[in-house]
């Protein structure tokens, strides 16, 4: 049982600050977990304070400090019997028509970009979902940004921006809309939403420039196409993106394939791989970029 002192936490961050993460009774093993939108939205919190909070509460919970938590003596002794094994996961079966295209790929061969769209072509010839799909496995966790491919993706964007209809709808459980755009001055106001948003990825976040003072210009520039949000996921090092339909002109995919490894940071990746929607992957050659 852990009783916290609510005054004395968070001395170490601007006064306003402090007193507005205690007011919203924000524990520090809650803000790791928190992504920016949702700490904005605490009322009185701005983009330049969530900087100072990242900086002293970063998403390493093992470096925060128990400042002003008093942890009681448990009433019974721990139960110190050890916690059963968990049975693994049985191998994913795999159908005959995957296997047989398993079968033109040399395990464990580097392709070069090109190579490898010009193969996933001839893969997905049968295949009627033909997304192109690039997997990163990233050094660290939090890699967030936004690429500015290019070429068009091809695909539809749904964007929505906050209003009154907008939060109606999130009430009634419809979520039309794959990007949610919000003003700094909105933030607040999604404060009782960010429970059902946050887990959905669907929070503004400045970060990903969905906090704008121009939410009009910003629906602009994403429905053009060549803009495409990335993040980590949320407790994995991995990165995916829909870069465009294997259909589509193999210049303007290698292109954007080759400027979304180079934007990330050829220095911030392990391993890339290429597929199409369920077909198997090419490990990219990345020492060819």
């Amino acid at each position: 049982m852990t009783k916290i002192n609510w005054k004395e936490l968070y001395q170490d961050l601007p006064t306003h600050v402090a007193k507005a993460l205690r007011d919203a009774r924000m524990k520090p093993e809650q803000i790791v977990v928190k992504e920016d939108g949702e700490l904005m939205a605490i009322e009185g919190i701005t983009e330049k304070d969530v900087e100072s909070i990242r900086l002293l509460y970063n998403t390493d919970i093992s470096v925060i400090a128990d400042v002003g938590v008093e942890r009681a003596q448990p009433a019974e002794p721990v139960d110190s019997t050890p916690t059963p094994a968990r049975t693994p996961l049985p191998p994913r079966k795999r159908g005959k028509k995957y296997k047989a295209m398993a079968k033109t790929i040399k395990k464990g061969e580097l392709y070069e970009i090109a190579k490898a769209v010009e193969k996933l072509a001839k893969l997905a010839e049968k295949s009627k979902i033909k997304t192109v799909e690039l997997t990163l496995n990233t050094l660290d966790t939090g890699l967030r940004g936004e690429l500015k491919l290019p070429h068009s993706t091809g695909k539809e964007v749904k964007i929505a921006i906050f209003s009154d209809k907008v939060v109606a709808d999130i009430e009634k459980g419809k979520f039309d809309f794959s990007i949610l755009l919000a003003t700094p001055a909105d933030m607040p106001k999604l404060a009782r939403l960010a429970k059902v948003l946050g887990p959905k990825g669907l929070m503004p976040n400045p970060k990903s420039g969905t906090v704008t003072d121009n939410p009009e210009k910003r629906m602009a520039e994403l429905t053009a196409g060549g803009t495409l949000p990335y993040k980590t996921e949320a407790k994995f090092p991995i990165i995916h993106l829909a870069l465009g339909k294997i259909t589509q002109d193999k210049k303007d995919l290698i292109e954007n394939i080759t400027e979304s490894l180079r934007s990330i940071g050829i220095t911030k990746i392990k391993s890339a791989y290429l597929a199409c929607t369920h077909t198997p992957s090419f490990k990219l050659h990345l020492g060819t970029l």
